[in-house]
């Protein structure tokens, strides 16, 4: 237990340092990187050190795990000091491509940022509202994405609400500038509230999908551009902010319970323990079956050789082209390893996915090459302090691309939720050329 509680010290230093340092240097990338796998690692382990909570699920593991916690973290330990490592030597050595992409116009551009924000909220609202209404209600589509996944090839739906999400922030942050700015006019400050709105509406439609891990990121990656374009937010509110937030998760968890609840004509409750309730519904449970996956790799089940990252590179061809893609997800067929006949997964973190798939060697070249592109990544991207296109577009694109690492989703994730803002920049710079024309 000595060993497990010192890396857990060693890995909470490490992490609040980076998070420190990256801050204040504006470093999107490495926040986005760091504030991910410190959710993911540092709660639940110490929820395992004081005692709060055994690993989940409790038959798969010895009743003394504490070897097996020590050395998680110290994988965690080592990927964190090879991505930053590599990240400091890549940093403005990279490609000068900033060159090569639009010019964002900081003026006269609100009402094209509005027009797009809502018109893509919209088409999100309506695209979901018809499958609703194709099944009857709220509750019962929740219920066919997540347990009878009838709607598995329409995911992509729920993209264009987290796009518009995107959009509504920038927007949000744009018009609360000029608020400020223009000595608290009034005319901005409503279109301020229209925003929210908007914001608000597209984290909603997210929600119907059952999803409740991209709401946290959106509102993360908000979180951070606020901070660093309109008012900083110190540590004390930063902590209450992200407590709320948890708190609110947890809530809409319980609320997507009792919609399943009355769609099977059954009340759903919890028999989990308090803290393994909290931790499966907040994704902190990843960590146990991080561990499961450090165990058992290349013992219990094969190395996967790489196959993970092979779908993920073919993940964008639609599945009616290509009927039998498999899903670049490794979670789900984690799972079965165990639970053959469950349809849910148990994700296993970035550093999980690179090492299922190439042992040891994965946790070096997966914080390499994350060190790598997210040094491109900040280099292009380091004005958040005087630029609401970088303070809204460039967060939430971190936590999106990144999740804690370049992932098997990575070439996914480019097509969705990269593609839309560069789209939206190319229309805001050439709107600014012809009026300057």
């Amino acid at each position: 237990m000595a060993i497990a509680a010192i890396t857990w010290i060693a890995s909470l230093i490490l992490v609040v340092l980076l998070l420190k340092w990256s801050i204040v240097n504006t470093r999107v990338a490495v926040v986005a990187i760091a504030l991910v796998l410190a959710w993911q690692y540092l709660p639940r382990s110490l929820m395992f050190l004081t005692g709060l909570d055994d690993p989940y699920p409790a038959y798969l593991f010895n009743k003394d795990a504490w070897d097996l916690i020590a050395q998680s973290l110290i994988a965690l330990l080592a990927w964190l000091v090879i991505f930053f490592l590599t990240y400091s030597i890549f940093y403005q050595k990279t490609i000068s491509i900033h060159r090569l992409l639009p010019k964002i116009p900081d003026s006269n551009v609100g009402v094209i940022l509005f027009f797009v924000a809502l018109i893509t909220t919209l088409i999100g609202v309506s695209s979901t509202g018809y499958l609703i209404e194709s099944v009857g209600s709220i509750g019962s589509f929740m219920y066919q994405v997540k347990v009878g996944k009838t709607f598995a090839g329409y995911y992509v739906i729920r993209e264009i609400s987290i796009t518009g999400a995107i959009f509504s922030g920038i927007s949000l942050l744009y018009f609360e500038k000029k608020y400020r700015l223009s000595k608290k006019n009034r005319r901005s400050r409503k279109v301020v509230w229209l925003c929210v709105i908007l914001y608000v509406t597209n984290l909603a439609f997210n929600y119907f999908w059952g999803n409740r891990y991209n709401i946290a990121m959106l509102l993360g990656a908000f979180g951070i551009g606020w901070h660093f374009y309109i008012h900083k937010i110190n540590v004390l509110k930063a902590a209450i902010l992200i407590l709320v937030a948890a708190t609110m998760l947890q809530t809409l968890k319980n609320l997507r319970s009792e919609n399943f609840g009355e769609v099977l004509f059954v009340e759903i409750k919890s028999t989990q323990p308090f803290w393994t309730d909290v931790s499966l519904s907040l994704h902190m449970s990843q960590f146990d079956a991080f561990m499961l996956a450090y165990r058992d790799a290349g013992k219990i089940f094969p190395y996967r050789n790489g196959k993970d990252f092979k779908n993920g590179l073919l993940a964008f061809i639609p599945r009616k082209l290509y009927p039998n893609k498999e899903t670049y997800a490794v979670g789900g067929w984690f799972r079965r390893v165990y639970q053959p006949e469950k349809i849910n997964g148990w994700p296993i973190t970035i550093i999980g996915n690179w090492y299922v798939n190439f042992g040891m060697l994965g946790i070096l070249l997966g914080a390499l090459i994350s060190g790598i592109i997210a040094a491109i990544f900040d280099t292009i991207n380091r004005h958040l302090k005087d630029s609401y296109w970088q303070a809204g577009a460039v967060p939430p694109i971190a936590f999106f691309i990144f999740d804690g690492g370049v992932s098997t989703g990575f070439v996914q994730k480019i097509f969705l939720n990269v593609i839309p803002v560069v789209l939206l920049a190319i229309i805001l710079s050439r709107t600014a050329r012809k009026k300057h024309i």
